[in-house]
């Protein structure tokens, strides 16, 4: 179906809010309720849009809202490929999740071959869906479909779009994971009401992404948002992914974090996590945080000493950007001495006439089935194939 522009500015309102009344409507585009009439009846004569009661009434008939027919596009089948894993999962653009895998990724996986084998084992049993939605972590063309960089896997230039389409005949979306962070946010977390925040994701990398003036921001050859790859130490010595020496992501990630950690242990200084490392042959985060929250000193140095880092980095972003909101997305976050660390250090470097919320994501444990949902959600009224193929 092809749409108007005033059908696309509506539709676009309508999947922001979830639901709306026609008057809301009409009142935020500025159109009569002749012209709402005649751009919506289209739409519900073909199943776009439905007609949905208001929850509340004052009494009498209830009020009708508009919402998106979540069973018009269908079942997606998303993919998120972290640093370490692929995380599949089956769903619909209202945020259902019907069934979710992860794969680990092994260092003598192949990765291109090892996607399509999983692609290929989870759709077998899938009959229904009419697109597949890619968070990958790493430099993302989303307009052409190609993984620009991504040092995690050491791939460049992947044509992966391309490449799975012809092999599955089923059209393709894919994006940057932080990216995909932030359309999350603004579909189903934290920042529902808003329209100019920034999201800051800290695991085994770390990355941001931005969304201003009510739409994402990929920035020009679709790189924007790589903070973890801004050099904060140029003194360092700690070698980043990308190549390059005191980047933040070597600084300040869960890995970089772990890294130091383990090496002072190595160089016999004392704490409690010394045992867990010998008899485990590693540690991981969540180790780090219990041991936090145990305040042992070491544990404690180190990770303070990563969150004051992120508090500068986040500075940058305030005094460049100066973002309604800032989400942070990460385990670090949770623990209440390190948040407070962050928020104590921002409060210094920080004019007092810039206004922003900080806050902690609530969609941690749910983020990389939803990413990929929430990029369909976003592109449904931007790419040709809703408006052509459904």
């Amino acid at each position: 179906m092809q749409f108007t522009q005033s059908q696309l500015r509506i539709l676009e309102m309508i999947k922001n809010k979830n639901r709306i009344s026609r008057k809301k409507i009409a009142d935020e585009l500025e159109l009569t309720p002749a012209a709402i009439t005649k751009s919506i009846e289209p739409l519900l004569q073909s199943g776009i849009v439905l007609e949905v009661a208001q929850r509340e009434s004052t009494g009498g008939r209830r009020a009708i809202d508009l919402s998106l027919n979540k069973y018009w596009v269908g079942k997606i089948f998303g993919i998120s490929l972290t640093p370490t894993s692929i995380i599949t999962s089956v769903g619909n653009i209202e945020g259902e999740i019907f069934k979710s895998n992860s794969y680990k990724i092994e260092g003598s996986n192949e990765l291109a071959s090892y996607l399509e084998d999983i692609i290929e084992t989870e759709l077998k049993d899938e009959k229904e869906i009419k697109v597949i939605s890619m968070a990958i972590t790493g430099l993302i063309n989303s307009e052409n479909g190609v993984i620009l960089f991504s040092p995690h896997y050491k791939r460049k230039k992947i044509e992966i779009k391309k490449m799975i389409e012809e092999r599955f005949k089923i059209p393709v979306l894919i994006e940057n994971d932080v990216r995909a962070m932030a359309l999350t946010e603004k579909y189903f977390g934290k920042a529902r009401e808003s329209e100019n925040y920034v999201v800051l994701n800290v695991s085994e990398g770390i990355g941001s992404s931005i969304f201003m003036n009510g739409d994402l921001l990929s920035g020009y050859g679709f790189i924007s948002g790589e903070i973890g790859h801004v050099v904060m130490d140029r003194s360092s010595l700690r070698k980043c992914s990308c190549g390059k020496r005191g980047c933040l992501e070597a600084e300040a990630s869960n890995a970089a974090i772990i890294n130091r950690l383990v090496s002072m242990i190595k160089l016999n200084n004392y704490s409690s996590l010394k045992e867990r490392l010998k008899k485990n042959g590693s540690i991981n985060i969540l180790d780090v945080i219990e041991a936090v929250k145990k305040r042992d000193f070491l544990s404690t140095k180190v990770s303070t000493e990563a969150m004051v880092t992120i508090a500068h980095s986040i500075d940058m972003i305030i005094s460049l950007i100066n973002p309604e909101k800032i989400v942070l997305i990460g385990e670090i976050f949770k623990e209440n001495l390190l948040l407070s660390t962050l928020k104590l250090e921002l409060q210094k470097v920080t004019l007092e006439e810039q206004k922003y919320d900080l806050i902690v994501s609530d969609m941690l444990n749910e983020m990389h089935t939803y990413n990929p949902i929430s990029v369909v959600r976003h592109n449904l009224f931007r790419k040709n194939i809703w408006r052509d193929s459904l």
